[in-house]
């Protein structure tokens, strides 16, 4: 007589087999990317080291090419989108879409430093000229406000974003095994 055997599952191929299954809903995902914004507007202290370093115009109400004493800290305004565009490349980054602020926002995941509108990249047509949005202010996640690129006031600064990696090489990235 012969006695059936039982199949005995290690937790290892238990593992793999869930590890499969994630990969089959990540996979997908490949191409995909999500862009990553900075944590905060881009401050006056940052914003004179991107000044000094490529002779870039300061912005208008600075004194001598200098923000006032004590306004380090503060997210910098009075810069066209042209400005923060210029900024945002001299660190490597780029201005985020109006879809990725409002979904970093909604998330709660944006500190503000100010009562500010901020740039994007999003253009919008108006009056047959190209316009951008705009995003902000205060704890707010409205993005309906239009602005001519080359205009600026004392309510508009930016926050710069960059790519992030597609989620499928996060765990390549950081050594860990996924089929073994």
């Amino acid at each position: 007589m012969k006695i059936p055997e039982q199949v005995v599952k290690s937790p290892r191929s238990e593992d793999r087999r869930r590890q499969g299954h994630l990969w089959a809903v990540l996979l997908p995902l490949y191409v995909l990317t999500t862009a990553a914004l900075d944590p905060s507007e881009v401050t006056n202290h940052e914003y004179l080291q991107f000044v000094l370093a490529t002779r870039h115009p300061a912005p208008e109400h600075w004194v001598n090419g200098r923000y006032a004493a004590g306004r380090d800290n503060e997210p910098v305004v009075l810069v066209t989108w042209h400005d923060a565009v210029a900024y945002c490349r001299w660190v490597g980054r780029r201005l985020p879409t109006v879809e990725e602020w409002m979904s970093t926002c909604k998330t709660g995941k944006l500190k503000k430093g100010g009562d500010i509108w901020e740039w994007t990249s999003t253009e919008v047509e108006m009056e047959r000229q190209p316009f951008k949005a705009l995003c902000g202010p205060g704890n707010s996640c409205d993005c309906s406000h239009r602005y001519h690129p080359d205009w600026k006031n004392e309510v508009k600064g930016f926050r710069c974003a960059r790519d992030a990696l597609p989620l499928t090489w996060l765990p390549l990235l950081s050594g860990q095994e996924i089929f073994s």
